[in-house]
């Protein structure tokens, strides 16, 4: 492909993005999908303009208003080249698969995005948040509010867990290496090799034969938090495509039951080629209604773990799920945060004496973290919060970096996708 054509790629791409019915990486393999004649390189310049571009949404908006361009797929594509010193006039020459010629607009835009300072811009716009927003982050995120926003906002490396059931696991590190994919170990979980630059994994050997999965430090440490080896009843409450699911099943080392349990039995069942791969046989698979499903009367009393991956804003993920952050609104937060309630209290009842209760998200959101362990603490008396440290301690080998009652990754201290965990002991 030309430079033109990648570009009128990428305007192809951002139009269909832009209605918001498909995630972007799906968009994407399915655009290439049907497009074979795009060569890697192809692929990669129109991946990474495309995401540049959902990074720097909110810049490119303001950009836009002060331009008096309309904020479309062709306009913010044409305002990303400027922005990256591309020849804009090579590029939009209106020839086969280029774009089309630069409007009377484009061209009287080009002298004022020159000179327009985008440091000067509103937080929300510098920082790229809903303005909504602005309250909650600033709370929940301390002195750290922009050094933490900016971490959200940079590309997310690749991270690996190792399967510890497989019998080729200590040599995980040295096959990938062999496949020319260079991966470095990380300071918290054990289990984690994490490479900086962007594999398709479908390719790797390594992959294909179980030894290792896709799974972020911070998703790995919920799971090895939750304490379940030894045990012979676990539940993943919410268990969604399952990386914590295979996590726990190899913790278990294939001994006892591990159930699986999500309200969308689409998503729940396409984690069995994953199961397979990683050979986990200790999963049940089950479709739920919702917490108070009557299946579940009975295993009130009798769960050693369960864990909890409740639904959320997902601000944690936004290093890789830009759009994402521009889809959540003050309503569907306070829905959010309704069902978390919700769960925690409607699934408590089934851990046993001596039990824990593990309550994780991938948000930085004080209101969907620590004020939920605060009021269903308040609510719930045969409950108890054990410190983070005590429980890093007896499931880990590794220093642990928090001195409170939680685990709070993120991305400018940890480099992990941000993520909240709360271990609570029933009494």
């Amino acid at each position: 492909m030309k430079p033109a054509a990648r570009i009128q790629s990428s305007i192809e791409l951002m139009d269909e993005i832009l209605k918001g019915i498909k995630p972007a990486d799906t968009l994407i393999a399915d655009y290439f999908k049907i497009r074979r004649y795009a060569g890697s390189k192809d692929r990669r310049a129109v991946n990474t303009q495309i995401y540049n571009i959902l990074r720097n949404r909110a810049k490119l908006g303001w950009l836009a208003q002060k331009t008096d361009l309309e904020p479309n797929a062709e306009n913010l594509v044409f305002m990303d080249c400027v922005l990256n010193d591309m020849d804009v006039n090579d590029l939009f020459n209106g020839e086969q698969y280029a774009p089309a010629k630069l409007t009377k607009e484009q061209v009287e835009a080009l002298p004022v995005l020159a000179q327009l300072d985008l440091a000067s811009a509103p937080d929300p716009i510098r920082l790229e948040y809903p303005d909504w927003m602005d309250n909650e982050l600033r709370i929940s995120l301390g002195d750290d509010f922009e050094t933490c926003l900016q971490a959200l906002n940079a590309e997310a490396p690749l991270d690996l867990r190792i399967n510890s059931l497989h019998p080729d696991h200590d040599k995980a590190q040295d096959l990938l290496n062999k496949q020319n994919i260079d991966t470095t170990t990380t300071d918290f979980s054990p289990l984690c090799l994490r490479s900086a630059k962007k594999v398709k994994l479908g390719g790797v050997q390594a992959y294909k034969d179980g030894i290792v999965d896709i799974q972020d430090e911070g998703s790995q440490l919920i799971a090895l938090l939750s304490g379940a080896k030894g045990c012979d009843l676990v539940m993943d409450f919410c268990a969604g495509a399952g990386g914590k699911t295979l996590a726990l099943g190899a913790e278990m080392a294939n001994k006892g039951h591990l159930y699986a349990l999500d309200i969308s039995s689409k998503r729940l069942y396409k984690m069995r080629r994953r199961l397979e791969r990683a050979g986990v046989t200790n999963v049940i698979l089950h479709p739920i209604q919702n917490e108070t499903d009557p299946w579940l009367k009975q295993f009130e009393n009798r769960v050693d773990r369960l864990l909890i991956d409740a639904p959320c804003s997902g601000v944690g993920a936004w290093r890789r799920s830009p759009e994402s952050r521009w889809k959540m609104t003050p309503e569907l937060l306070a829905d959010l945060e309704g069902r978390q309630q919700r769960i925690l209290q409607n699934a408590a009842h089934l851990v046993k004496i001596g039990g824990r209760m593990i309550y994780a998200t991938c948000s930085l959101l004080k209101r969907e973290n620590e004020d939920q362990i605060k009021r269903f603490l308040n609510e719930n008396k045969n409950f108890k919060l054990l410190p983070i440290s005590q429980v890093w301690a007896e499931t880990l080998t590794t220093p642990c970096p928090f001195e409170g009652d939680f685990m709070s990754m993120r991305p400018d201290q940890h480099q992990s996708d941000g993520f909240f965990c709360a271990v609570l002991e029933r009494l």
